[in-house]
């Protein structure tokens, strides 16, 4: 996909962010696309209040071959902060949503060597109780390489090789109705990328060009430990 492609579907818009008068000035803006309502398996909406804590909802936006992490921080709240990422440069992510401004989403592919969930396997994955790894409680580690990812703060590296953040996707929540929606991301230069790299892969599973379509107006948010058959412990 190339950028004419990308921005056709993504028009930019910048997100209100507390950033110093000098990072705003080269902040690379939140893609908005096309706004997604995020449902369950069965296409039932998913309410924002009945997200659980123990593990990750798997969705895919903007396309069909992007896979994406929701999470429900519990006691924690994400705010907004300037990050910079090796791809798409310096931005500032989302802060979290919801009654108590504690759900975050992030593209889920380790910025380190492109690891992401699959049918098969999932190394990428939220750990609410805590691991062997991490040594704390809610923390994204990767168990292909070893990075740890902090979803409070932007999934921020906090430790292994990955050189930049997971790339976040921007939520809308509606009070009136409970509900949760995609609306953009940070990460075209990034997700050109991770096309380019699995290609093969991503036209054997979805077809050829289904991975690059837009998901359409709503996307199943699944649970990750059904959305892959194996999720290594580490």
């Amino acid at each position: 996909m190339d950028r004419r492609g990308f921005v056709k579907l993504c028009t930019g818009t910048v997100l209100t962010a507390a950033l110093s008068q000098s990072l705003r000035a080269q902040a690379e803006q939140i893609e908005a696309c096309p706004s997604a309502k995020l449902v369950k398996a069965d296409g039932s909406p998913l309410k924002a209040s009945e997200i659980g804590l123990g593990e990750a909802l798997v969705f895919a936006y903007p396309f069909n071959g992007v896979p994406c992490y929701l999470i429900n921080l519990g006691n924690h709240t994400a705010h907004s902060q300037a990050m910079d990422s090796t791809d798409d440069g310096v931005y500032s992510n989302p802060p979290g949503v919801g009654k108590n401004n504690n759900l975050v989403a992030f593209i889920a592919i380790c910025t380190h060597q492109l690891s992401y969930p699959t049918p098969e396997i999932a190394y990428l994955r939220y750990a609410h109780e805590g691991s062997e790894l991490a040594g704390k409680p809610d923390r994204i580690i990767c168990c292909a390489h070893g990075s740890i990812f902090d979803p409070a703060e932007g999934a921020r590296v906090e430790s292994g090789v990955a050189p930049a953040p997971l790339l976040p996707v921007a939520l809308a929540y509606d009070a009136a109705t409970d509900s949760l929606s995609a609306t953009g991301i940070v990460g075209k230069a990034f997700i050109k990328r991770f096309f380019k790299n699995f290609k093969g892969e991503l036209m054997e599973r979805f077809g050829p060009g289904v991975y690059r379509q837009n998901v359409g107006e709503t996307t199943k948010a699944i649970p990750l430990s059904q959305y892959s058959k194996d999720v290594p412990a580490c």
